[in-house]
């Protein structure tokens, strides 16, 4: 699915709006951008059971905590683990696989975080307006 906003839209991720949602065993990932260049989705881990796999994306991966407690786990580093709480960001270097749960584990407060992957895109990236590009340089010209 890739979203086309012709207009501002707001989604109430703490209220589980979004583009679409999908239950998971593992938690809720509401999707609120897909795009060539993006993807931003909400997920909510609640009391459900810890995934068993390791999770990596191919390009950076941004975590943001909404609200709660977010224990992650790196598979390279098993004795490292991170406690993120809300408004801490964790940025994810291009194949890191880990995995996260709500902590503590008994806690009754769900953990919410976004995730943004900024994706690369095969097509070369046009210059902004003010620029024009100059073939025999192969550098932007213009004046700012």
């Amino acid at each position: 699915m890739r979203n086309k906003a012709s207009t501002p839209r707001v989604l109430r991720a703490l209220a589980g709006e979004a583009v679409e949602v999908r239950a998971t065993p593992y938690g809720s990932v509401g999707t609120i951008l897909e795009s060539d260049s993006t993807e931003v989705v909400w997920v909510c881990k609640e009391d459900e059971d810890i995934d068993p796999d390791w999770f990596s994306q191919r390009h950076t991966d941004v975590l943001c905590v909404v609200t709660g407690q977010l224990r992650v786990e790196f598979q390279a580093e098993p004795s490292t683990l991170l406690t993120l709480q809300r408004g801490d960001v964790l940025v994810l270097p291009p194949r890191t696989a880990c995995r996260a749960h709500r902590w503590p584990r008994d806690s009754k407060q769900a953990v919410v975080f976004l995730a943004v992957t900024a994706r690369a895109t095969a097509a070369r990236q046009e210059p902004p307006d003010r620029y024009v590009e100059d073939e025999s340089t192969d550098r932007p010209t213009g004046s700012h």
